[in-house]
């Protein structure tokens, strides 16, 4: 959680000075319990990031819905041989 609070302060410091959004990446987002899900989700709705979440799981069960709510999920297929 302390890699995510400092992630969290930088991008609002980077955001206040410069005007830049960071694009925040979390692989095996379904991994994040509610907590560190609900200490993102504010974060998301005032534009501190952009959030980007990849998952093997199916995210209406493994990301909370408010969270799930404020985003665009793709989901991606293999690719076809041929």
């Amino acid at each position: 959680m302390g890699d995510l609070r400092r992630i969290i302060s930088e991008s609002q410091d980077r955001q206040g000075m410069f005007q830049q959004t960071t694009v925040l990446f979390v692989d095996e987002i379904h991994r994040f319990n509610k907590a560190q899900q609900d200490v993102i989700l504010p974060h998301v709705e005032i534009g501190t990031f952009t959030l980007v979440g990849a998952t093997t799981e199916n995210p209406s069960f493994e990301v909370i819905a408010p969270l799930l709510s404020r985003c665009r999920v793709f989901k991606l297929e293999p690719f076809k041989n041929g």
